[in-house]
């Protein structure tokens, strides 16, 4: 249901929901299964320039993305960005770990895993027991454990737009920008927020809120909070706005594997409705502790066919017949990453995989048919019969006080203030990436399964993972939750501090933030949330 100012201004609901992206669609359409009544306000609009709603961003080094690459107003928000990975969180994460600063979460995993399923359901993932490959070694120093899941149609406002439409729960308002929370005099609760749409504003009241429009807007909101109202910052505590995590991901080593064959275990495959998943190398839990590193999961993604690094013949050839006709920029799309870049198209490496791979024509043509049938889909892995992949790392940070979010002092118009992001990527981060390659390349060797070729010189790798360290997608940890104010502005429940109905929800929340794209755990915790706000309401 599409409501006009006056409609949403009317009548206060039971829950006020700020965004409405995937945290905040879940949490919606949860809230109305219990029998509450929502209203959903979202700052996008269909076919509308919301680049002046976005708000004021200065970033102050080169780590994090932009504004307009890392969100999307608009009914599903980010989820039109998304490409539909979900991960589960490992019970590591919710552990106090001597060499991870602040970290352990206030709850336990089981009271967030046991939304998953759910969790899963809504973002159109498989939720079956899947098939799951085994390798064939006694020591689980490192095993293919960690699982992601694809969904089938990562664009939620797509998926749910007829749903919210003919809702009779649901009042949603698109166009609207929250620009103020607005507490009673008291200040031990929220009496309404300020919300502007086609230059007009006007209240918008309900029994309990939920800031759910990312990480950054609701720390902007939150802090903005704090500085009008001295009495909630301090309610609340001094850790809202640090903590600022993400993921470093990249490639610093390709990985050869003896048995090609064995690839398949890490590869794309279908379960029985035709969902994707895959699964991935992951180093076991006391191992990661005995060598104090991060929580890091590795995949194998192929080599470009314009690199003759992979080796193949028919790769080789391929590539070389393409780019004779000029027909290879055409269907490359950059969809398999180059080990070397631009510099790795070497046309005498290719002829000598060529004549290589001609002493086995057969297995030549079988690689020929199989990459034709492979075609161009992203969600198929495309089979190097020499074994050869660029190994992709995508690695947990630690909580530093120092990666943080601010506001700017003065010069914003904007009711919400101007926001200062200082994203950092620690010495930590780095040497742990580095370190967990190193344990990977020698389980390899060890067990007879292969082995792992840097691309860089030793000297050069963590300089390397550094040069690739770019988030801001994920927003983890800026209003994180915790037993205590002074550990984390936000309690178990996900409410604020000191403030009896105001609740956040989304990834930064995450204490820490695995290795996990952070949707799916997420979704299950704004789940969770419902369920508290369902009790609270009876």
């Amino acid at each position: 249901m599409i409501l006009a100012d006056d409609d949403a201004a009317k009548s206060p609901s039971d829950v006020c929901i700020v965004g409405a992206g995937p945290v905040g669609l879940a949490l919606a359409f949860k809230l109305e299964a219990l029998g509450l009544t929502v209203t959903l306000l979202e700052m996008g609009e269909e076919e509308a320039d919301t680049s002046a709603l976005r708000g004021q961003v200065e970033f102050r080094n080169s780590h994090h993305a932009s504004s307009t690459a890392m969100s999307r107003p608009g009914i599903g928000g980010t989820s039109a960005l998304w490409g539909g990975r979900c991960v589960e969180l490992d019970d590591l994460d919710f552990d106090l770990r001597d060499h991870v600063p602040h970290s352990g979460w206030p709850i336990r995993h089981a009271e967030l895993s046991r939304y998953y399923k759910e969790a899963l359901g809504f973002l159109g993932c498989s939720t079956r027991e899947l098939d799951l490959f085994q390798l064939a070694v006694s020591d689980q120093t490192v095993s293919p454990s960690s699982i992601e899941r694809w969904s089938r149609e990562p664009s939620l406002g797509k998926l749910y737009a007829l749903r919210l439409v003919s809702s009779q729960n649901i009042r949603v308002l698109s166009g609207a920008l929250v620009t103020e929370v607005v507490p009673e005099a008291e200040n031990a609760c929220v009496e309404y927020l300020r919300v502007r749409r086609h230059d007009r504003e006007f209240e918008v009241r309900a029994k309990s809120y939920v800031l759910a429009g990312g990480g950054l807007e609701n720390t902007r909101l939150l802090l903005a909070l704090g500085r009008r109202s001295p009495a909630i910052a301090n309610a609340f505590g001094p850790a809202l706005g640090v903590f600022y995590q993400g993921h470093l991901t990249g490639y610093i080593a390709t990985i050869q594997l003896n048995d090609p064959s064995e690839a398949a275990s890490l590869a794309f495959r279908k379960d029985e409705d035709g969902l994707i998943y895959k699964q991935r190398l992951q180093i076991a839990p006391a191992v990661q502790l005995e060598h104090q590193l991060l929580n890091t999961v590795f995949w194998i993604d192929p080599i470009s066919i314009a690199d003759p690094e992979h080796n193949s013949g028919a790769f080789s050839i391929c590539y070389l017949f393409l780019s004779s006709i000029g027909l290879y920029r055409f269907v490359s799309k950059g969809l398999a990453p180059s080990s070397k870049g631009v510099s790795g198209s070497n046309r005498k490496r290719h002829w000598g995989n060529v004549r290589e791979d001609l002493k086995s024509p057969l297995k030549l043509f079988r690689t020929i048919r199989s990459m034709l049938r492979a075609g161009l889909h992203d969600k198929r892995t495309l089979i190097n019969p020499k074994g050869r992949y660029l190994l992709r790392y995508h690695s947990e940070q630690v909580p530093a006080a120092e990666s943080h979010v601010s506001l700017q002092s003065s010069g914003s118009s904007d009711r919400r203030g101007g926001l200062l992001v200082d994203y950092r990527v620690t010495t930590q981060d780095l040497d742990s990436v580095v370190r967990s390659h190193q344990i990977i390349d020698e389980w390899l060797r060890r067990n007879e399964l292969g082995k792992l070729d840097y691309l860089h010189e030793p000297e050069q790798r963590r300089e390397a993972v550094a040069d690739q360290a770019l988030d801001g997608f994920h927003q983890i940890g800026l209003a994180r939750m915790a037993s205590h104010p002074s550990d984390g502005p936000i309690n178990p429940d996900c409410r604020l501090w000191g403030m009896s109905n105001l609740y956040v929800a989304g990834s930064c929340l995450f204490p820490t933030g695995s290795h996990a794209n952070p949707t799916l755990p997420a979704v299950a915790l704004a789940l969770r949330l419902a369920d508290h706000l369902r009790e609270l309401n009876d």
